[in-house]
């Protein structure tokens, strides 16, 4: 009997020390090699991650200004100033007709945004039906409509600035200007109703007020707000964004810029090193014109190129980018805005 119960304890005996230290040796050199491979697929897909992110900047700031650039005019003032790293203009923010001028010269009223028939003839970008509110009028909104003067043809027509000074809602203006287009089913409707003045002081003689006696139902309305774009610095991470500000009359100034995309390169205006964000103009003849042109040269502007160019905010080292060495991923996207209202 003592002869089996050894035999089963010889069985059941454990490893030894130098088993031991021969598993923990291959645990530890199979755990370091998976480690590693983990460490590997991180740093992968965190500098994809940084690449995609950087590429998304680019695509966003290339994107949404140039929606902006094609409402504008060149010929009709739109483009206020253009340099190598800025651009201001008027941004169009609601467009109409004129259903009613108000007697007194100083008012005009706009067919209701929703009609029952579908056609849109008043449309506020941004602004639901209600059009903009008091905060933004305040800061400066200004309406262009179409005077068809006096002599027939377009010799003399040209499109009046005004300034916005308030906007109502009234239900009771221009019931069947645009009959059946505003019908019978849209009597209850608010139709907004701008109160203008004039930024250099005129009135008509016969009117009384801004407004011109040759402003008819059926002329074209633009609400334009100023902006600007630009390449800036963020003072909190001293990086370069491409900015956007709107311009506060009130103030007589531009408020903070806000970033819609980034960062960037640095502004640089040294030849041959190109800046984060780079503007150029050129007219109809493919001629450039020159960053700081005057009012004359900006209304020629036929077309507007922009270039953006960034980099990742940390060093990316990823298989098959850059052979492998770790360092900011630079990219870069350029576009052509082609300017739809000019000569």
């Amino acid at each position: 009997m003592s002869r089996i119960v050894a035999r089963v304890r010889r069985k059941r005996r454990g490893m030894t020390l130098i088993e031991i230290m021969i598993s923990l040796v291959l645990i530890g050199i199979v755990g370091g090699v998976v480690m590693r491979v983990v460490m590997r697929q991180q740093r992968f897909y965190q500098g994809v991650n940084q690449i995609m992110t950087q590429r998304s900047q680019l695509r966003q700031g290339t994107s949404v200004l140039p929606m902006d650039l094609r409402s504008v005019s060149s010929v009709g003032g739109d483009i206020l100033t253009a340099s190598d790293a800025s651009v201001e203009f008027n941004v169009n923010i609601g467009t109409g007709v004129v259903c009613a001028a108000l007697p007194g010269g100083t008012k005009v009223a706009l067919p209701p945004v929703r009609l029952n028939s579908g056609t849109v003839l008043t449309t506020f970008y941004g602004y639901g039906d209600t059009g903009p509110d008091a905060a933004t009028i305040a800061r400066g909104v200004s309406v262009y409509i179409y005077n068809d003067s006096t002599v027939a043809g377009n010799v003399d027509d040209t499109w009046k600035k005004f300034d916005l000074v308030a906007m109502e809602a009234d239900a009771s203006q221009c019931l069947f200007t645009f009959a059946p287009t505003v019908s019978v089913a849209d009597a209850g409707k608010s139709r907004p109703v701008l109160t203008l003045s004039d930024p250099e002081g005129k009135s008509d003689a016969v009117t009384g007020g801004p407004l011109s006696r040759y402003i008819n139902p059926g002329a074209p309305v633009r609400l334009v707000k100023r902006v600007r774009y630009q390449l800036y610095k963020e003072t909190t991470d001293n990086k370069w964004y491409l900015g956007f500000s709107e311009y506060d009359k009130s103030k007589g100034s531009y408020e903070t810029a806000t970033p819609v995309s980034g960062p960037y390169d640095a502004y640089s205006s040294t030849a041959g090193i190109g800046s984060g964000v780079g503007f150029r103009y050129y007219d109809v003849n493919d001629t450039e014109i020159a960053s700081g042109a005057a009012a004359v040269d900006l209304a020629r502007i036929a077309r507007i190129d922009l270039v953006a160019r960034a980099r990742t905010s940390a060093n990316v080292r990823t298989a098959g980018i850059q052979n492998g060495v770790s360092k900011q991923y630079r990219d870069s996207l350029a576009v052509s805005v082609m300017i739809r209202n000019r000569q």
